[in-house]
């Protein structure tokens, strides 16, 4: 199946997140659906889904899992999780790790680990008042690069755009990716994957990019820096650096070297494009380098 990007911006003042959260959904949905069938060892599912009825004070968004062939040290299955929580006045993304015994320290009483728990809330919202906005929701099941990926905009500044979901298979160890971006001035994509060399999590806050002084850059493979000492309540992140693997997503993402606005078009001279989403330097290609 070819990769899909579809274009849900809204014009107009009428638009509320609920109604765009419920649409993706429905992409969200057939996808996944695709996705177990094609990685059977590797499967997603859809937790919490967005309420269509939230008013500005429910938290509306997701909750994914990613239940992984994997064994955790205690001998059970890896479990990576994915929460994305909006409200009229806070967003709120957690990537973690969880599995049936804690073995790496708990946030909960049921053994849910939020690496890289410090996001928390941050100070860029969805808006409570509904403005004209951009969106994008992109896919692809090519085989061992699967991804799907939402984005929007509400305008050119970084703490009104974000990632709010990206699924994606690592490129190294074959595993699912899951990973967000708040809409921040200061944050990149938050991650979590399975580091198999380890047999611990792999979590990431950030993409590999290219000095910000030098010109115009986009980096293929698009890279995640793997964050070893800043995640909360982590007790063994002081492992031998040869057990750590890169994070890679697949060919159809980038990295440039500046955070422009979503919606701005790349067009290197080796002649393909690509397409700026979020506000941190996430690249989506939209035509590849002709043969």
């Amino acid at each position: 199946m070819s990769r899909t990007l579809i274009d849900i911006s809204r014009l107009g003042t009428d638009t509320t997140w609920p109604s765009v959260a419920t649409e993706v959904n429905g992409y969200l949905q057939s996808w996944l659906s695709a996705a177990n069938a094609q990685v059977s060892q590797h499967q997603l599912r859809i937790v919490t889904a967005p309420n269509p009825e939230a008013t500005a004070t429910d938290p509306c968004g997701w909750r994914l899992e990613a239940t992984l062939s994997q064994l955790t040290p205690g001998g059970d299955p890896a479990v990576l999780l994915l929460e994305v929580f909006l409200t009229g006045t806070t967003l709120q993304i957690r990537p973690g790790i969880g599995n049936t015994e804690p073995y790496v320290g708990a946030d909960t009483e049921q053994g849910w680990v939020y690496p890289a728990g410090d996001v928390g809330y941050t100070s860029g919202t969805w808006s409570t008042t509904p403005l004209p906005f951009n969106a994008q929701v992109g896919w692809s099941l090519a085989p061992g690069a699967e991804y799907f990926v939402f984005a929007y905009s509400q305008h050119r500044y970084t703490n009104r755009q974000a990632v709010p979901l990206l699924i994606a298979r690592d490129q190294v160890s074959g595993h699912w990716i899951l990973a967000a971006s708040p809409p921040s001035t200061s944050d990149g994509l938050r991650a979590v994957s399975w580091n198999v060399r380890s047999g611990q999590p792999s979590g990431s806050r950030t993409l590999l990019r290219d000095s910000f002084t030098t010109p115009v850059m986009i980096r293929q493979p698009a890279e995640l820096v793997i964050a070893t000492t800043d995640w909360s309540y982590y007790e063994s992140a002081n492992e031998p650096a040869q057990f750590w693997e890169p994070l890679l997503l697949p060919p159809d993402f980038a990295a440039v070297n500046l955070s422009s606005a979503a919606m701005s078009y790349f067009k290197p001279p080796d002649g393909s494009e690509w397409l700026a989403i979020g506000g941190h330097g996430l690249l989506l290609r939209t035509k590849e380098t002709p043969p």
